[in-house]
């Protein structure tokens, strides 16, 4: 926006006069700018805020691979969405103050210098993890007032570190973005590369994740609504599992075990943490074997490509809308004040809406699917239906409850998982259940659809299936709501069924507890291509091959959170927010150790709902003696003592 002008001594010096129509000499609170030059500087200014949030997030992801939730869902064009987001935001104040500069253009100019240097800072702070919105907007305020002064000391000068900074930061920001696809390409490298092609015979693989599904709410494992009529009528021609426990109470690392082998506290994954390229993945490992591999991913959030969950897929559809459009609405949200604005304009009704449901994540599955002319496949399909805020797709059909019907029930389902138990009533509580098990019978027909589906292409006989959640969910038991608050059975219990080729050993129920950490091993086993594996763990086969082996059925199932390393003795957390908290699972026992050294016990036949703790009981003294012992050889980084 500046140029460059010969002083009478024949040297060249920075001039902004041209672009903006003043000379150098004159302080803010004379300049006045014309509608079309203050809009100018909302151009620039705009450009400005664009390239620092993408040079910065680009150097916080390579950095950390971990920034703010919401740019977890952005388009992969974020490097010209960013800017280009900005920049409309940006022009449409310049805009507006423009015709205000029609009247009062002084005041217009100093109010734009404010206004563009609030925003600025804004959507630089807006991308800081755990920043609270109203500390944002009032740091914001302050460093907006001492843009507007500092522009009123030397304007020319201001103006021109503005504009000379833009290339700056568009060969930072290349090099950052070249930097990071270079370092994808590298860790996508699949697995045995050089291994013979898959046999055109070899059966499929398909890994269905029902996120957020406790087992205790599934009519399949005894609720007295009938929430999973279709799971039950596939149930009969599979195996199913009573007594699986996920690896963690959260999505992010109870995938990552999923896919690796691996106990969550070997991964070191978290909230900001991704899935490093330490472990191999499943899929890495099966597209090295020559199988077509993708993921279609509901849950944006945890199970993007960021966090390192789609590392060795051929295809990972983990956006909202296909990655090839471009749209108005997405080059929006890809900027931090884009972010802000869709959420303040959302629907009158207050729910986001926008997440894909069961029916278009089969669908993208199954156009897929058709692509792939008979190739063996491993597919992941993740489904976010039974998370909050519990809402039905447009035009389905609720089973237990109803639609919301004021802004009161609004506010519940949308701020559910921030709840505590002390802080609902009784009425909120049966409106969030029964919006849940909505969405469970909901997600149990569209899962119904897609195995019927995949029977008319005469897919599924060559195709082993496993079925299963990444956790489950409180809804009030133990005083708790949501979830990756504790390590109880609602948060960790979830169903399982495994379905093999030919419909081979259906309707048969392992009543051992087992580990969804045992999957990769699993899969390879049934693939037979353990030889070479690097999967640790034991492959499910051992439950049906070898029914009532005790020494098969003798393997500890561990579970723990790792959500914050320091201890809290505060009793208003949740417990798994106190610090590292870990269960075993054996014996028919459930063995929980909380962050301070307290432990409880729980038994799994007579106890399910976990509400009578013997821990302190002189019977249970040689049991507790015995789970230390299962612990410390399953995570020996666990401190030893009460």
């Amino acid at each position: 926006m500046t140029s460059l002008r010969m002083n009478p001594r024949g040297e060249w010096k920075a001039d902004p006069r041209d672009a903006l129509g003043r000379p150098s000499g004159h302080s803010a609170a004379e300049w006045s700018l014309s509608p079309l030059k203050l809009t100018m500087l909302a151009a620039l200014f705009g450009l400005f805020t664009g390239g620092l949030e993408l040079v910065q997030w680009l150097i916080r992801n390579a950095i950390t691979g971990g920034v703010s939730l919401g740019s977890f869902q952005m388009s992969r064009h974020f490097v010209w969405m960013i800017p280009a987001s900005n920049l409309s935001i940006f022009l449409v104040s310049g805009l507006a103050l423009g015709g205000l500069a029609w009247f009062r253009p002084r005041l217009a100019t100093r109010l734009a210098v404010l206004v563009f240097g609030f925003l600025c800072f804004l959507a630089l702070l807006l991308t800081i993890p755990g920043l609270y919105g109203l500390a944002a907007v009032s740091l914001a305020g302050g460093f907006g007032t001492l843009i507007a002064r500092r522009f009123a000391a030397q304007p020319a000068r201001a103006l021109y570190i503005l504009a000379y900074s833009l290339p700056v930061l568009g060969v930072a920001a290349f090099s950052l973005a070249g930097w990071d696809v270079s370092q994808g390409k590298l860790a996508d490298r699949p697995l045995n590369a050089s291994a013979a092609p898959v046999r055109a015979e070899s059966p499929n693989v398909l890994l269905l994740v029902l996120d957020t599904v406790r087992a205790e709410s599934l009519s399949l494992y005894g609720c007295d609504r009938d929430t999973t009529p279709n799971l039950a009528r596939l149930a009969k021609r599979g195996i199913r599992f009573e007594q699986a426990r996920s690896t963690a109470p959260w999505t992010l690392p109870s995938h990552a075990s999923m896919f690796t082998g691996r106990w969550p506290h070997e991964l070191k994954v978290g909230e900001s943490r991704p899935l490093d390229s330490t472990y191999p993945t499943l899929a890495e490992y099966l597209t090295g074997h020559g199988y077509a591999t993708g993921g279609f991913i509901a849950n944006t959030f945890f199970c993007n490509a960021w966090f390192g969950l789609g590392r060795g897929f051929d295809h990972y559809d983990d956006f909202y809308e296909e990655q090839l459009a471009v749209s108005v609405g997405e080059t929006l949200r890809c900027s931090s004040l884009g972010r802000l604005i869709v959420r303040l304009l959302r629907d009158p009704f207050g729910v986001d809406r926008r997440r894909k449901d069961a029916s278009q994540i089969n669908g993208d599955f199954l156009a897929w699917l058709e692509k792939q002319k008979g190739q063996p496949f491993f597919a992941f399909i993740n489904y976010f239906d039974a998370h909050t805020p519990y809402v039905l797709p447009e035009g389905a059909e609720h089973r237990f409850g109803r639609p919301l019907q004021n802004e009161q029930e609004v506010a519940t389902i949308q701020g559910w998982d921030a709840r505590s138990r002390t802080s609902v009533t009784d009425a909120e509580l049966t409106l969030t259940r029964n919006a849940y098990d909505d969405c469970l019978a909901y997600l149990d027909a569209e899962i119904g659809k897609l195995f019927d589906d995949l029977e008319r292409r005469g897919v599924l006989d060559d195709t082993i299936v496993i079925l299963t959640s990444d956790h489950g969910e409180n809804h009030g038991e133990h005083g708790l709501i949501g979830h990756g608050r504790s390590l109880y059975d609602q948060e960790v219990h979830v169903p399982l069924l495994v379905f093999l080729p030919g419909g081979a050993h259906a309707g048969e129920v392992v009543a051992d507890s087992v580990s969804l950490r045992d999957i990769p091993a699993t899969a390879v086993d049934l693939l037979k291509l353990k030889d070479g594996s690097p999967f640790p763990g034991v492959s499910l086969a051992r439950c049906w091959e070898s029914p009532g082996d005790a020494a098969a059925a003798d393997v500890p199932v561990l579970t723990e959170v790792l959500l914050r390393d320091q201890i809290s003795k505060n009793p208003n957390r949740p417990p798994a927010w106190r610090g590292p908290m870990y269960s075993i699972v054996a014996e028919n026992q459930t063995y929980i150790r909380n962050a301070d050294g307290q432990e409880e016990l729980y038994d799994l036949r007579s106890d399910p709902a976990q509400a009578r703790d013997q821990a302190a009981s002189a019977e249970s003294a040689d049991v507790l003696l015995r789970m230390r012992e299962r612990l410390k050889a399953l995570a020996p980084q666990v401190p030893q003592g009460n």
